[in-house]
């Protein structure tokens, strides 16, 4: 079950693509996540993880 809604994952995807456009991707981790959204670890946890499978699959 995903805790996070669309909206939250397209906003976080485009943060994402952000950092890496201007080569800070590896300063996005689940804590940037977590603040941006203030949300819990849970939820931070599961779209991060998500967002890097993603990434991964692409």
């Amino acid at each position: 079950m995903k805790l996070y809604s669309k909206e939250e994952f397209e906003k976080m995807k485009t943060l994402k693509r952000e950092f890496v456009e201007t080569e800070e991707g590896e300063l996005f981790t689940k804590n940037t996540v977590k603040r941006r959204l203030r949300a819990g670890e849970e939820k931070a946890t599961q779209l991060f993880n998500d967002l890097t499978k993603l990434e991964d699959g692409e």
